[in-house]
C-alpha cells in the first residue's frame, strides 16, 4: 500500500517520468455535476436557457480555468451584471448542496479503472493538475479510494493568476514530484488549454475525450492545440504510454 501523501510539501527526487491528470472530464465524469451547475447558475441569474453546446464552445476557448469564471462569462454574455461572489455562492450551493439537500457532486462518476491506475503507478509518478479547489479535488479521489496513488495535487489555490495554458501548474507539479525527465512525462486533459499548457511546459500532451463530447471537432481542436494523441476515453492511457 502506498503511504499517506503530503500534497503540499512533497519534493521527491526520482528518475521516473510522470503522468499528470486533469480531473474534470478525464478522471471524473462531470457531465451531470459541474456542467449542470454552470447552466443552472447562469439560468438563475439571467432567466435564459443555457444549452450544452454553449458550454462546450466556451470550454474550448482560452482562459476559463475554473467553472466559476466560465459561468460568469455566460452571465455577462447575456448582458446581466452580477457580483462574482454571488455567482460563486450560487454555483457552490448547487454543486455541493445546502440546507440538508445533496448537491450535484453526488452525480459524479470515477472514470479511470483502478487496475490501470495501479499498473501506471508501477512505472510512473502520478499527479494531478486541476482547476478545482483542493478540497473538491480530494472528494472524488477519496470516494473512489485512490487518493494515495496521486503523489501531488496542484489545485486552483496553487495557480492563482497562472492558470492554463500558463505552464506554471505543470512545472510546479513536476518540481514537487522531483521529475527531471520532461520529455517522457505526460499531461492528460480534455480541453485545448490543457494541451497548450503541456506544450508550454515541455511535456507531452495527451487528449482524452470527455463523456459528454466525443466529437471529431473536439479531437481536431485538441490536436491543433498540441496533443500528440487523442484517446476516446482515459483508460486507453495504458496503451499510449507503454
Amino acid at each position: 500500500m502506498i503511504g499517506k501523501i503530503d500534497y503540499n510539501a512533497r519534493n521527491l527526487k526520482s528518475t521516473k517520468s510522470a503522468i499528470i491528470f486533469d480531473i474534470d472530464g478525464v478522471l471524473v465524469d462531470v457531465s451531470q455535476s459541474y456542467r449542470i451547475a454552470i447552466a443552472k447558475t447562469a439560468e438563475y441569474f439571467t432567466g435564459k436557457k443555457v444549452l450544452p453546446d454553449e458550454i462546450n464552445e466556451l470550454k474550448q476557448q482560452t482562459g476559463f480555468n475554473n467553472d466559476w469564471d466560465l459561468t460568469e462569462a455566460i452571465v455577462k454574455k447575456r448582458r446581466v451584471n452580477v457580483p462574482y461572489q454571488k455567482i460563486v455562492d450560487k454555483f457552490q450551493e448547487l454543486y455541493l448542496g445546502a440546507q440538508g439537500k445533496g448537491g450535484l457532486i453526488e452525480n459524479e462518476k470515477w472514470l479511470l479503472d483502478l487496475g490501470v491506475l495501479g499498473e501506471l503507478s508501477k512505472k510512473y509518478l502520478i499527479g494531478i493538475l486541476t482547476g478545482r479547489p483542493r478540497e473538491e479535488a480530494l472528494i472524488p479521489l477519496r470516494k473512489a479510494g485512490v487518493e494515495n496513488y496521486f503523489k501531488v495535487i496542484v489545485a486552483m489555490e496553487d495557480c492563482e493568476g497562472c492558470g492554463k495554458p500558463n505552464p506554471y501548474g505543470l512545472n510546479l507539479a513536476m518540481k514537487k514530484l522531483g521529475v527531471t525527465d520532461k520529455t517522457n512525462s505526460v499531461y492528460v486533459g480534455d480541453v485545448p488549454d490543457d494541451m497548450r499548457a503541456a506544450k508550454n511546459a515541455g511535456i507531452v500532451g495527451i487528449g482524452s475525450l470527455p463523456p459528454q463530447n466525443k466529437t471529431r471537432e473536439l479531437k481536431e481542436r485538441l490536436i491543433s492545440a498540441g496533443a500528440l494523441k487523442v484517446m476516446n476515453e482515459v483508460n486507453e492511457i495504458i496503451k499510449v504510454v507503454k
